[in-house]
Order: C-alpha cells, then sequence, then structure tokens
C-alpha cells in the first residue's frame, strides 16, 4: 500500500499526481488510479500481483464486510413468537430489523448473506 502522503515512493514507483480543489483556497494532493482513473489517496497492490490500483480495481474489502452477524443466525433458530415480540413496536430498532430479516429467511424471501 502507498499513501499520497510518501510522495516521494509514489514518485519513484512512477505513480501518477493530481491535485485537488480543498474547500479553502488550497489544493491537495492525490494519486490517480492506473487502473480506472479516478483519484485515490491510497492504491494497493495485494500479494502476488504486480500493479498498484485501487481498493474497487482489486476488488478489495473491508474485513467487517465480509462478517456476518451472528445475531441473525441466533434469530433464524428462535421461536415464532419471540421474532414477534421483536418485531413489536417499542423494541430497539436494530433488534427490529434483525428480527425482520430472520422472518424473511426463514420464509425463504431473503438470502442469509
Amino acid at each position: 500500500m502507498v499513501n499520497v502522503s510518501d510522495s516521494l515512493r509514489c514518485f519513484r514507483l512512477g505513480l501518477p499526481f493530481t491535485t485537488i480543489a480543498t474547500r479553502g483556497r488550497g489544493q491537495r494532493l492525490c494519486l490517480v488510479c492506473p487502473g480506472c482513473g479516478h483519484r485515490a489517496f491510497k492504491l494497493y497492490r495485494p500479494v502476488g500481483l504486480q500493479a498498484f490500483a485501487c481498493r474497487s480495481c482489486h476488488n478489495l474489502s473491508y474485513t467487517s464486510v465480509q462478517k456476518h452477524d451472528a445475531r441473525l443466525d441466533r434469530l433464524v433458530k428462535v421461536p415464532d413468537s419471540t421474532l414477534m415480540r421483536l418485531m413489536a413496536k417499542g423494541q430497539k430498532t436494530t433488534w427490529r430489523l434483525l428480527a425482520a430479516r430472520a422472518a424473511y429467511i426463514r420464509l425463504g424471501l431473503l438470502s442469509k448473506y
């Protein structure tokens, strides 16, 4: 990974730069992704690949996006009456949404992940 703040290293690697206007009157330096041409502040080179590119070009995602919610696994297994109680008004919004998702999964209207 290279940051735009490490401009000397980026320059040595031949990565293209551009500037963007800030809210004030200044300019901010950023990198241009060689793969798609979009501006980025970080470019990545996954193990085994030679080219630097942005997250979307390398199809990278954050670990938190890849993990599933264990609460949902538990809710799929609870009785219907418990799901209905959680979906009832007065419960916290997060649990209402999780319970609704579990109900849809049970009905086969939604995939688990």
